[in-house]
């Protein structure tokens, strides 16, 4: 080990996927944008081809092409309308798309080609889609063209916290969407919060992204039996003792209470690991929490390691847990002690840390 390892454990993330699957008894889309929430499109694809998924969704093209160089039979889904010169790239890579403005729509019918669509509606999320009151209109122009549509869609912008505003957003698509014939189409509207409590047969896909990674952020109480797919583990590079009074790291932003053994480790914020740890965050050595004592810096981070008997190359557990199962740093943890969110701390995972499967 040089800088350190994120490990990837593919039993526990297709555990994660039937387990979803069983609840929400439908047809499961994985989202795998942002190189799959830190933990790569392509192990992410190919375990979850395995445990019988056949839906992608993405946030650019080349994440879309990303899935399709290993599955060329994946159905992959844009979640936005891309830009119109790109066009020809979403043909050539057979990708589906999220369509909702009449300027796209028309550009998609100009070219001539039949491309498969997904027509999403607005039911409170205020990003992107189309207001109910113009459904009809953009359903009638789609039909009445070359485009095939695919499916129907929305996203929810409380589903972890509210489910009675959710709720709404699911009877206004309902009403939006009841004068027509949804028999062969795909309506979509949850995601990992709601798949747990939104089990309506109206709709037949659900969008799972971080609950596939292993994070639980519904709003219902439930046996938590999602288990966590990524680890980060590091080295100590470097031992050194300091006195009383002294500080180390930039802005010597603490100064230290007793004299001291500062470890270092090759890990910062130019892998992902947030320069907001510090003065909260901890890390395990040795089966003990060992506190940060110094500001992140890019590459490097540092830990008094007082009392313990470590040596260079030892071991350092960054996310996960301890050698003997008693202690764990979650995502959340990491989240928590940053006053972020756990999609941030894991999308921001640089590629520098290999990605490493276990199971």
């Amino acid at each position: 080990m040089d800088r350190g390892y994120i490990y990837v454990n593919k039993n526990s993330f297709v555990k994660n996927l039937k387990y979803l699957s069983q609840i929400s008894k439908k047809k499961t889309c994985l989202v795998v944008k942002a190189n799959a929430y830190g933990h790569g499109i392509k192990w992410s694809v190919r375990n979850a081809r395995e445990a019988g998924v056949e839906w992608f969704a993405v946030a650019s093209i080349d994440e879309g092409v990303q899935v399709k160089q290993e599955f060329k039979d994946s159905r992959v889904l844009l979640l936005a309308e891309p830009s119109v010169g790109q066009l020809d790239n979403i043909l050539k890579n057979d990708l589906d798309l999220t369509v909702y403005s009449d300027s796209f729509i028309d550009a998609l019918i100009d070219t001539g080609n039949e491309y498969s669509v997904h027509l999403k509606i607005d039911t409170g999320m205020h990003r992107i889609g189309c207001s109910p009151d113009k459904f009809d209109y953009l359903f009638e122009k789609i039909n009445d063209s070359n485009l095939s549509l695919a499916g129907i869609c929305t996203h929810f912008p409380l589903a972890d916290t509210d489910k009675g505003d959710t709720q709404k957003s699911i009877d206004l698509f309902k009403n939006t969407i009841s004068n027509i014939d949804k028999d062969n189409l795909l309506c979509h509207v949850d995601n990992s919060a709601s798949t747990f409590y939104n089990l309506d047969e109206f709709f037949n896909m659900v969008r799972i992204g971080i609950a596939a990674y292993g994070i639980e952020i519904s709003p219902v109480e439930s046996v938590n039996k999602l288990l966590p797919t990524m680890e980060i583990k590091t080295r100590i590079s470097n031992l050194q003792y300091r006195k009383k009074g002294e500080a180390v790291s930039y802005g010597k932003a603490k100064i230290l209470e007793r004299d001291s053994v500062i470890a270092t480790s090759p890990i910062g914020y130019g892998d992902g690991y947030p320069w907001n740890t510090f003065p909260e965050g901890k890390v395990i050595v040795k089966n003990q929490f060992c506190k940060l004592i110094g500001r992140i810096t890019m590459d490097q981070i540092l830990f008094d390691v007082t009392g313990l008997d470590v040596k260079v190359d030892d071991e350092v557990t960054i996310l996960g847990y301890s050698d003997d199962g008693k202690l764990n740093i979650s995502v959340s943890d990491i989240a928590e002690w940053n006053k972020t969110i756990e999609w941030e701390i894991l999308t921001n995972m640089s590629k520098r840390l290999e990605r490493v499967e276990v199971e």
